[in-house]
């Protein structure tokens, strides 16, 4: 048991040392990134980029003026966006999530999108999360919780 805990103890030590968040200029992200970010928020000042790794994983994560944050793949993917004081832009939104949002909850803003190949989740400004599948189709509904 001691030994199991020694490889453990060994493991999580490595993977945390290996953890690194690097500051960047926004130049250096990949050209798919730096489009993303200039067609959705083409006014808004760019105040922090980095490139986060951790063990197998690597992506980047931009911080704008205003609360707004987005992320993207190390392919330069956008994989997620958040806006504390306003709404993501359409241009980062699928539009049959976009038509079923505005049908089914109206006069709602989207303030955060994420996703990966299977799953599309955006959170509303009344708290709602919406799931949705690849082709679309919403496949759950959470209310988030607020964090204490």
């Amino acid at each position: 048991m001691k030994r199991i805990l020694t490889v453990v103890l060994a493991l999580v030590l490595a993977v945390s040392v290996y953890a690194e968040d690097v500051e960047i200029q926004f130049e250096q992200l990949p050209e798919k990134a730096q489009k993303a970010v200039l067609k959705a928020f083409p006014d808004t000042r760019i105040k922090k980029v980095e490139m986060e790794r951790r063990a197998s994983l690597m992506q980047y994560e931009v911080k704008l003026a205003g609360g707004i944050k987005m992320q993207f793949s190390k392919e330069g993917n956008f994989t997620e966006c958040e806006c504390t004081n306003g709404s993501v832009p359409p241009v980062l939104i699928p539009e049959k999530i976009r038509t079923y949002v505005g049908k089914e909850f109206p006069g709602r803003e989207i303030r955060r999108i994420e996703h990966d190949n299977k799953l599309f989740e955006v959170t509303l400004d009344n708290k709602y999360e919406l799931s949705f599948n690849s082709a679309y189709r919403l496949i759950d509904i959470d209310i988030v919780e607020e964090e204490e």
